[in-house]
């Protein structure tokens, strides 16, 4: 590239293979013509670009322009440019916005001249505008600081997502009611409060209003969920809608839970760690026809405040939780099906933890029943609250001899165990210990002695007998 200031009458020349260059600013004078034209050469020769002429007192770059003001309803923002004070006539400007909740600018609008409007904005959203402008034949300016305005609120829509917290066992008289917030864009404005209506089994119906400034000491709120902290008895359905000032959404019925062995009972899969939970299932295709959506719920086992639950389309095999779940603490993941007819049924359930650990020892352990050469065992298995993992069985050492795994089923009482062919008279030591993944816990020990039960019941025979002929022979 070459150039050649007129007033200075000095040429430049800038080589390079690019396709642009830069004209450093001493060479060339203010208030001059600057000519300026592309030369391109090659072992064969040289050919030239046209020449044009640039006018070096338009080379200025205006300041940013100024908002004047930002409306909400319609969202529209006005700016003014410095283009006048600079005795230059206004150019285009540019305009680019974002939502607040997005890190990059999500659209750019070009060729403005001073006012913009997004069409259709997302309600109850703060809004993010930058402008820029060019003075006629002058560079464009940097982006404008950043105006900010929410948008106008309209009234909400969806469902509010309530759902039953019924403890492990499903019983209805255990039942509690929770529902979390709605999302930003099903608000679209601020939530005053939700209202409850109670359906209970002999037709009668109770009303609720729960306001989310001054709520009743009934309601725990945890910033994303409420929790009735009531048990609710006798109930056929609930229904939860949320409002704000210009509306409320749809209330549809929550069904009371029912529970029952199925079938077909699908199979739950987990894959858990402390900041993850993905639970997948495999279900018969049968399902599929009269099934509306799955709820897929996780509680925490021991007393806790850590329960959560997420409704994925009947097509959906999979759900994901992210939480911070505790180590050696057993979770109750739970599968629900919502029916076309809107009946809840529980179709499986299955324990899980984050990080399994070695098991605490078994509470009690002693025997209980001998018999002959054999002696029953019982024991109290580890108690859910001390088991830190998923109980694969227990261990059962005699002397030095033999071990024996004993295999365990969920939520199972006191567990037994026979041994046999004992000798008697012989001093026993039996031991017995939890296994996990992580291992085998600690053991508890006890002794045992088989005593000759048959050899004292046929020396006192035969001391009778005995007896009892030498009185008859002295009586004779």
């Amino acid at each position: 590239m070459q150039s050649k200031d007129n007033l200075a009458k000095d040429e430049h020349v800038t080589n390079g293979s690019s396709s642009d260059g830069l004209i450093h600013r001493e060479n060339f004078v203010s208030h001059g013509n600057l000519r300026v034209w592309v030369q391109a050469r090659n072992e064969f020769g040289s050919v030239n670009s046209q020449e044009i002429v640039i006018h070096t007192q338009d080379i200025i770059k205006p300041p940013p322009p100024t908002a004047v003001s930002i409306h909400q309803d319609p969202l529209e923002i006005h700016w003014s440019s410095i283009c006048g004070e600079l005795q230059l006539s206004v150019g285009l400007c540019d305009v680019r916005y974002r939502t607040r909740d997005h890190q990059n600018w999500i659209q750019y609008v070009y060729n403005l001249s001073s006012s913009f409007a997004v069409m259709e904005p997302q309600p109850n959203i703060v809004y993010e505008f930058q402008v820029r402008c060019q003075c006629d034949s002058s560079l464009i300016s940097d982006w404008s600081p950043s105006y900010t305005i929410k948008s106008a609120e309209s009234a909400p829509v969806g469902e509010v997502d309530a759902w039953w917290d019924c403890g492990q066992l499903l019983s209805s008289f255990d039942c509690f009611l929770n529902w979390k917030n709605l999302s930003v864009s099903q608000a679209r404005g601020y939530i005053l409060g939700y209202e409850v209506k109670f359906c209970y089994n002999n037709g009668t119906v109770q009303q609720m209003n729960v306001s989310t400034d001054d709520p009743s000491s009934l309601f725990l709120y945890d910033k994303m969920k409420w929790r009735l902290n009531l048990p609710l008895k006798d109930m056929s359905s609930v229904n939860v809608s949320a409002y704000n000032a210009l509306g409320a959404t749809k209330a549809s019925p929550l069904p009371m839970p029912t529970s029952g062995k199925q079938a077909n009972e699908p199979t739950i899969y987990l894959d858990m760690n402390e900041q993850n939970l993905t639970v997948s299932w495999n279900l018969p295709s049968k399902f599929f026809d009269s099934v509306k959506q799955y709820v897929v719920q996780y509680k925490e086992c021991q007393p806790g405040n850590s329960f959560d639950w997420i409704k994925v389309d009947k097509n959906q095999t999979t759900a994901f939780f992210r939480g911070a779940f505790k180590r050696y603490t057993s979770y109750q993941v739970s599968l629900f099906a919502v029916s076309n007819f809107n009946e809840v049924s529980q179709l499986a359930a299955v324990r899980g933890y984050s990080v399994q650990g070695v098991p605490s020892r078994v509470p009690s352990f002693g025997t209980s029943h001998f018999s002959g050469t054999g002696v029953t065992l019982f024991w109290e298995p580890v108690p859910s609250s001390n088991q830190k993992g998923v109980i694969l069985y227990y261990q059962i050492g005699l002397n030095t001899q033999k071990v024996y795994n004993v295999s365990v089923t969920p939520d199972q009482g006191n567990m037994t165990f026979k041994l046999r062919d004992l000798s008697p008279g012989q001093e026993y030591k039996v031991w017995i210990r939890a296994v996990t993944v992580a291992g085998p816990g600690a053991e508890v020990i006890t002794t045992f002695k088989i005593n000759h039960d048959e050899d004292y019941v046929y020396l006192i025979v035969t001391v009778v007998v005995l007896a009892f002929l030498c009185l008859f022979g002295c009586m004779l």
